[in-house]
Order: structure tokens, then C-alpha cells, then sequence
């Protein structure tokens, strides 16, 4: 790979992470953050000012706090009960349906579910009228109505999660991980980033938001709370750790590599033709487009020295009259270029 290949190839984060709480070391919930996810860690400073002028000659800081947001992209009832720290109750509860379309015939309509008191029917003139229910029959006859589409809104009895917001419980302590993989603009996926948080609280704050062009999304604030290191080099307070895991060999899946030129022609005695470079190229399968490999990687081995040697970049340069042959090797895998020398 040229110097210049080797500049242009960059590692970034994919733009969504995945993340887990943990709750006293036991799964609590995961989720997909989106964009607006964040960590952010901050400190503060205190400027110390002296001399002619009034010079700044130091700036001690301290005081550092590490903050993340997470927005989550999918829906989870666990996600409130995180921020709120309420714990989610499943049973039978009262629920309400909403202008449920009741088809009215000869003056009786049936509800899909049984009400538990009266129920507020809609008219298609856009009266309200309460009605009594016998079981889940609706009757309309005295209202005048024969036969017409009308809406039922009504509580009914069904299996649901619960969670009660009160104004005095605080978030739990969780253990959150987010993790992120890290692609690589010339071999695609090439390893992970987590970032492991030991004491995280949520603020107790969420938003939830319904937009036209949109679906909700949960927002989950907190601060990172300081815990004892794991170990002596930690230091004596931690926030978080940051961990890289890389898998550029697993991602790389090289099968066969092509030399190039097939054919070197040099000249001893010509200077602009003495010296040339291999290019490799790591071929990965028919749906895979090849990939430039970076010629530190690979290993040359020329088998007549006396005739054109060959550097750890690939470059071949002529020594005397004759031909010889490069073997090019790169993970197991090997090509063989011919060098003619004039």
C-alpha cells in the first residue's frame, strides 16, 4: 500500500451503539442509542492570575464529572422505570379504549372488549352521549340511531405492564456498557469500542417525544458516580473505562493475493528504470471488491539475489543482467511475480 493509502485509511464509530444496565450485577434492560447519544465528561477550573498585566500562570482543575445521554431508538417500558425508578408491575389492569369504531345495526352495536361502567359513544354529527352497556352491547335505539358508524371510548380490564411515576422515588445505581463497532473506510467492520461505566444514575428527567415525521424516542440523562478502582493503577476513583477491541485479521478474510505487475522490467544502467514497487491487492471472495494491502504486512522474497533485490516495501531494485522471481506472502497465502533486468 503507498504512503498516501496509508494516510486516507481511517477508523470511525458507527453512528448507533447498543447498551446494557445492569442492576446489583443482573440484566436490567438493553437498547439501540441513535445520534443524539452522548458522553461527556467535563472539568472545572480555577485560573490563577498574577504579575504585570495580570498574567494567567496557572489554571488548576478539578472537580471532573462525567455525564452520558443516551436516546434510545427503540421503545422499552424499562427505560422509564430506569429513569423514574419505579419497578414494573404485570397484571390485569384498567386500560382504556380509545374511539373504538363500533358499526351500529338496527340500533345495537358489540364492543370488541367488556366495558367496566358506561361508555362514551361518538355520533357521526360529533355528539357525546353516554350509554349504559349490557355486557358488550351497546343499544342506541333511543337515541335515534338506526344504522351508522359510531366511536366507543370506554376503560376495560386486560394484562398490562404498569409503572407509577410518584414525585418522591430517585433512579437506581446501574453498571451501564455501551458498544460501538469500529469500521475502517478500506476493510470494513475492524473491531469494538466499549465503554464501561462501573456506577451510572440516571437524573431522573426523560422526555418523551411524538412527532409527525417521526417515531418516539426514550432520552435517558445520568452521571457517571465515582467507585474504587479495580486495581492500584485505576487510581483511587473511577468513572468509567474505555475499552478497544480490534479484529483487523478476522475482518480482513484475505482467501488469495495478486501481485502486481505480473512482469518487472528493469535496467541497471538507466536510473528511471532501476527500481519499481509491488502493489498487493487481498482478495476476499466474488461478492468481496479487492483490497489494498498494506506492503508492511506482507513478506518479499526474491530467490537471485545476485540479479535484483527486494526491501520489507516492496520495492525491487536491479543489481545485474538476468531474470528472477518475487514470492509475495500475506497471511499464508502467497503470488509470485517475474523481474527481468536489462
Amino acid at each position: 500500500m503507498s504512503n498516501k493509502s496509508v494516510k486516507n485509511a481511517k477508523d470511525f464509530l458507527v453512528s448507533t451503539a447498543d447498551f446494557a444496565a445492569y442492576y446489583n450485577g443482573v440484566l436490567a434492560c438493553t437498547g439501540t442509542t441513535n445520534l443524539n447519544t452522548s458522553i461527556e465528561v467535563s472539568m472545572q477550573e480555577q485560573n490563577v492570575n498574577a504579575g504585570k498585566g495580570n498574567q494567567l500562570i496557572y489554571s488548576y482543575k478539578y472537580g471532573r464529572e462525567l455525564a452520558v445521554n443516551l436516546e434510545a431508538a427503540n421503545w422499552d417500558i424499562r427505560f422509564i422505570a430506569m429513569q423514574t425508578g419505579s419497578q414494573i408491575t404485570e397484571g390485569l389492569d384498567d386500560v382504556y379504549k380509545l374511539a373504538e369504531c363500533v358499526q351500529v345495526t338496527n340500533g345495537i352495536g358489540v364492543l370488541k372488549s367488556l366495558p367496566i361502567d358506561d361508555v362514551a359513544v361518538e355520533l357521526s354529527n360529533g355528539l357525546i352521549i353516554t350509554v349504559t352497556p349490557e355486557s358488550t352491547t351497546i343499544d342506541l335505539t333511543k337515541y335515534g340511531i338506526e344504522n351508522e358508524v359510531v366511536k366507543a371510548t370506554y376503560r376495560y380490564n386486560r394484562i398490562a405492564k404498569s409503572i407509577t411515576i410518584d414525585s418522591e422515588s430517585s433512579p437506581f445505581v446501574y453498571e451501564l456498557v455501551l458498544s460501538a463497532d469500529k469500521h475502517n473506510n478500506r476493510l470494513g467492520k475492524v473491531g469494538t469500542v466499549q465503554v464501561i461505566i462501573p456506577s451510572y444514575q440516571p437524573s431522573g428527567n426523560f422526555t418523551m417525544s411524538f412527532t409527525p415525521d417521526g417515531v418516539s424516542s426514550t432520552t435517558i440523562e445520568g452521571k457517571a458516580l465515582s467507585v474504587e478502582g479495580d486495581s492500584c493503577t485505576d487510581g483511587s476513583a473511577v468513572y468509567a473505562y474505555v475499552k478497544e477491541f480490534d479484529e483487523k485479521e478476522k475482518a480482513m478474510e484475505i482467501t488469495e493475493i495478486a501481485a502486481t505487475p505480473a512482469t518487472i522490467s528493469l535496467k541497471t544502467d538507466d536510473e528511471n528504470n532501476k527500481t519499481a514497487t509491488i502493489s498487493v491487492i487481498g482478495l476476499k471472495g466474488a461478492l468481496y471488491s479487492p483490497i489494498q494491502l498494506d506492503n508492511t504486512d506482507c513478506e518479499f522474497v526474491i530467490d537471485a539475489p545476485e540479479k535484483a533485490t527486494v526491501d520489507t516495501q516492496g520495492v525491487v531494485t536491479a543489481v545485474a543482467a538476468g531474470s528472477a522471481k518475487v514470492t509475495v506472502t500475506y497471511g499464508g497465502v502467497s503470488d509470485e511475480i517475474d523481474v527481468v533486468i536489462e
